[in-house]
């Protein structure tokens, strides 16, 4: 059980926990700061994808990939992206919803952002923006959410019995 700066008769300073105000921004900020970002990360979040055309359209009316999108728009709509996953889950245990971002972020193959997070939620500090200063999704090209290796056996599996008929 990881030690407490606190006695249990007192909560925590809300201002710098794991899910602070401060944290979810700085959050928004290293996600939202490259293409798109927000986008997958909402779809990875499970927010419906209308609601996610509506969040990004609301405040980036011409998209996220346009040359004229500028930078604002897109932390724009990572916070709103993250706002919103916030709200919904409002009902959720910390422990939970940490969970839900840890698997998010272990399925993309981010492997040191998803541990340097738990790290973080373990000792109940805030997020920070230079967690995220690798982090493109432009790099993985079309999303396979089946490992790539899995993929590959299950092939190979199928051409062998195709070959035994």
């Amino acid at each position: 059980m990881p030690e407490s700066d606190h006695d249990g008769d007192h909560e925590p300073d809300e201002r710098f926990t794991f899910f602070c105000e401060m944290s979810m921004q700085e959050f928004a900020f290293g996600v939202g700061a490259i293409g798109v970002n927000a986008l997958c990360l909402g779809m990875m979040l499970n927010i419906p994808t209308l609601t996610l055309h509506n969040l990004m359209y609301k405040i980036a009316p011409k998209g996220l990939l346009q040359p004229d999108t500028t930078d604002q728009e897109r932390i724009g709509v990572a916070k709103a992206i993250i706002d919103y996953w916030y709200q919904q889950t409002e009902s959720w245990k910390p422990k939970t919803r940490f969970k839900c971002l840890y698997d998010v972020f272990v399925t993309l193959r981010e492997y040191k952002i998803a541990q340097q997070l738990k790290q973080r939620f373990e000792a109940n500090q805030p997020i920070s923006l230079e967690l995220f200063h690798t982090f493109d999704l432009g790099r993985l090209g079309q999303f396979v959410s089946v490992p790539a290796t899995q993929l590959e056996f299950e092939d190979a599996e199928e051409e062998e019995v195709e070959d035994d008929d």
